[in-house]
């Protein structure tokens, strides 16, 4: 019986920490998978401990059933009466799980649930369960039982998926209530057999007591690695309740690169710039670096879609897609340091000019992506590499981007493809570009619109993903910071009928000395838009200069088309970023005096470099405010239920009539003793209860003593008599005894009261004890008849 249960809890844990997979997939059929699973593991554990089996017979046992089940779900019509394997069953599950193997190459999460995918989740779910049951039952210690629920709900972390705060909270919990389940369950059974081994149902010991500290132990220390690191400086909680990565990016400890599925607003917002990476260039005015390029937009978002297979990286590296031999280019060459602390990245992507024709290193082996030019390193150690990268730097002239011929169909049918959740802002889309008559002005109209004063550039704006945040940003708040702006310029583009994907990255950096410095204040995300003979090309709509993201500049070809006597866009207070200059990529870098004194201290990405903005707090500010928040709650709260409860008590006191008013009086004064100290006895009539408090607290006074005396007399005649003294005087009464009782306690005690209501806190306390033996009452013998 011991070993069923431990089952049962086992198999409750798994599912509980399966939960944590739910930000990897689309849907939810993978929970479903995964929980049929588990309980067939449960089930063929528990059949192989019927007999004393070796371990390796239950391990067998095990990855039988877990097998059945995968051929009965995904293979059950080429299958011997539906579950039962043949070759080519077996044969297809194999392939199957490879294509799901080559699908988790190409999908960023959240995948769509396609079968191979599926397969794999319910696959791995099943064998976690598998070593969870056998640690914990066969073996006998559910404590190491908590490494394989712990490989499993890291797992997302490990893929740098998206999560929120509030969902990774709650499948954090729901986690740890499976883990204390799975060591509650068996330190009962170990606590059972104190006295003799398996006891019958007559010898059991009571354990109640014992295992409902223990839950309160487990519950308490849970809620203290919740909220602790929130309260304490220098305690991060990014990788558990940030975006699901470390840092910027990556999977290391350390800062690392602008993750696609990471809200760049943690690390802007950072008071202190971390170095990132430095590097030399023959480029006099340097653009961005390109990291990741997002080019299939999903209902999800923007996502890393499918790309061919790398190529070598060297002289002999594809030509960026579009770039014609003849656009006005030159070779421009950068050197580059990554800095120690950095971590290392998921997809061994390396900051490069876009785009690259050649890459060198000394370490790793280097690979390109051929449709995005994105740069790979496998097996280099990120911190500390140093590469040199050979790029073409394009600037192409507004009037042969305004001529440029249609993309080809290769382009079309991918990069203008948009879901139908997005259709709803085409009409916004044609008005921002309604007086631009080719593709390169509506380009420009509507980097000016998102760029112009309309939008507000702020930290503090909730991320955009799919269509209806884009909608709020753009028709409700107008405020946000590069992620918003690039998403909502790629979109829209794509709604206008230019082709466009989403790039991340960093921002040039700032100059000093020859090198320039990009620091964690530099990621930035920004829309590349396609123009044949020209490829890809940067726009930039995120405000930028003092009241925007300090290190962002506007190529020079994206500033006002040729012969414009005005703003493209529609919008009548549409304007051009303030910072664009006049023309020329070099005069484009070009800064005030006032900017370069900020962009010296290592660019001012967030808004507490950004004057006259709301200055961002430091770790001691925030644990000062949290604690200073935790104080006015705890002193309103309490008091403030204090008093709800004695209105309520006193309505439904008047609707019974004297009878209730009698008691309402009654409970009242029991619970102002009970706040002031003073206290009650259960045991004690309101007669005897009116005298001691008369005694003890000197009640002397001719009014005090006589509003004593009828309370305590109508609450008498309530209980005891067939007729209610009249309640008519009773609520007064009731307050002119609790002023009495006030006045005779000390100010400390007073202030208490008032504050911290005993009759609030104390049945709050023991409800919150109760609260956590909620699998205690699961007991069989607390149910049991009594004998």
């Amino acid at each position: 019986m011991e070993s069923y249960r431990r089952t049962a809890a086992a198999a409750i844990a798994i599912t509980l920490t399966s939960v944590a997979l739910y930000p990897v997939f689309s849907g939810g059929v993978w929970f479903w998978a995964g929980a049929g699973a588990t309980v067939i593991v449960a089930i063929a554990g528990t059949l192989t401990r019927l007999r004393r089996l070796p371990l390796a017979a239950c391990v067998a046992g095990g990855l039988a059933g877990l097998l059945l089940y995968l051929n009965l779900a995904f293979e059950a019509g080429s299958s011997l009466v539906w579950f039962i394997p043949t070759p080519t069953s077996l044969s297809r599950l194999w392939d199957l799980a490879a294509a799901g193997i080559g699908d988790s190459a190409k999908y960023a999460p959240p995948v769509p649930e396609l079968s191979g995918m599926v397969l794999l989740a319910a696959a791995g779910i099943g064998l976690t369960a598998l070593l969870t049951d056998l640690i914990a039952v066969r073996l006998g210690s559910a404590a190491f039982a908590g490494l394989p629920l712990l490989l499993l709900f890291t797992e997302p972390f490990t893929l740098s998926v998206k999560r929120g705060w509030a969902g990774t909270t709650a499948v954090f919990c729901l986690a740890a209530a499976g883990y204390l389940v799975l060591l509650g369950v068996e330190g009962k059974e170990r606590i059972k057999q104190w006295e003799q081994p398996r006891p019958g149902p007559a010898a059991v010991p009571d354990t109640r007591a014992l295992t409902a500290a223990g839950r309160r132990v487990g519950v308490a220390s849970v809620l203290v690695a919740l909220f602790i690191p929130m309260l304490v400086p220098g305690l991060h909680v990014t990788r558990l309740f940030g975006g699901g990565s470390a840092g910027i990016g990556g999977s290391g400890a350390g800062i690392g690169f602008p993750s696609p599925q990471t809200q760049l607003s943690k690390e802007l917002r950072e008071t202190r710039a971390t170095p990132v990476l430095q590097y030399t260039t023959t480029d006099a005015a340097p653009g961005y670096l390109q990291v990741y390029v997002l080019d299939d937009l999903t209902k999800a978002g923007w996502q890393l879609g499918p790309h061919e297979s790398l190529v070598p990286m060297g002289p002999g590296l594809p030509t960026a897609p579009g770039l014609s031999a003849t656009a006005p280019k030159q070779y421009e060459t950068t050197r580059v340091t990554i800095a120690g602390g950095v971590a290392q990245d998921d997809l061994l992507a390396l900051p490069a000019p876009y785009p690259a024709v050649d890459v060198r290193s000394q370490q790793g082996t280097l690979q390109a992506d051929p449709s995005t030019l994105m740069v790979l390193d496998n097996g280099a150690r990120l911190a500390g590499l140093r590469y040199t990268v050979t790029s073409w730097d394009i600037d192409p002239p507004q009037s042969a981007l305004a001529d440029a011929p249609a993309p080809p169909a290769d382009v079309r049918d991918h990069d203008l493809a948009v879901p139908s959740s997005y259709d709803g802002l085409r009409g916004l889309a044609q008005s921002v570009t309604a007086g631009a008559a080719t593709p390169y002005g509506k380009a420009v109209a509507l980097q000016n619109w998102l760029a112009g004063g309309n939008f507000l550039y702020t930290l503090n704006a909730p991320t955009v993903t799919n269509a209806a945040q884009l909608a709020s940003f753009l028709n409700s708040t107008h405020s946000g910071y590069c992620q918003q702006f690039s998403f909502a310029m790629a979109v829209l583009a794509r709604l206008a009928g230019i082709p466009s994907r989403l790039a991340y990255g960093f921002t040039q950096g700032t100059e000093k000395d020859g090198t320039w410095h990009v620091t964690s204040h530099d990621a930035h995300a920004w829309p590349d838009l396609y123009f044949q003979g020209f490829g890809w090309l940067r726009f930039e709509p995120t405000p930028a200069g003092l009241d925007g993201q300090g290190t962002a500049t506007s190529p020079g070809y994206a500033h006002q088309p040729v012969g414009s006597t005005g703003p493209v866009s529609s919008s009548p207070t549409s304007t051009v970023p303030t910072t664009a200059p006049t023309g020329g990529a070099a005069g484009n870098r070009a800064q005030t005096g006032r900017e370069r004194q900020y962009l010296a201290e290592g660019g001012y990405g967030t808004t507490s470099r950004i004057p006259g903005a709301g200055q961002a707090l430091g770790p001691w500010a925030l644990a000062g405010l949290s604690l200073l928040a935790l104080l006015i709650v705890l002193a309103v709260v309490p008091a403030s239920v204090r008093a709800l409860i004695r209105r309520r008590r006193w309505r439904a006191g008047t609707r019974a009539g004297d009878a209730g008013l009698a008691r309402a009086a009654w409970l009242e004064l029991r619970d102002e003793l009970m706040d002031y100290g003073a206290g009650y006895f259960p045991s004690e009539s309101p007669r005897a209860l009116a005298a001691r408090v008369t005694r003890e607290l000197a009640l002397t006074g001719p009014e005090d003593s006589a509003a004593l005396h009828r309370v305590t007399m109508a609450a008498e005649r309530a209980s005891y008599s067939a007729r209610p003294a009249s309640g008519v005087t009773l609520r007064a009464d009731s307050a002119i005894v609790r002023r009495a009782v006030a006045a005779a306690a000390p100010r400390r005690r007073r202030w208490r009261a008032r504050l911290f209501p005993a009759s609030v806190v104390v049945p709050a306390v023991l409800r919150v004890s109760q609260a956590t033996d909620v699998f205690g009452r699961l007991n069989r013998r607390d149910h049991a008849p009594a004998s």
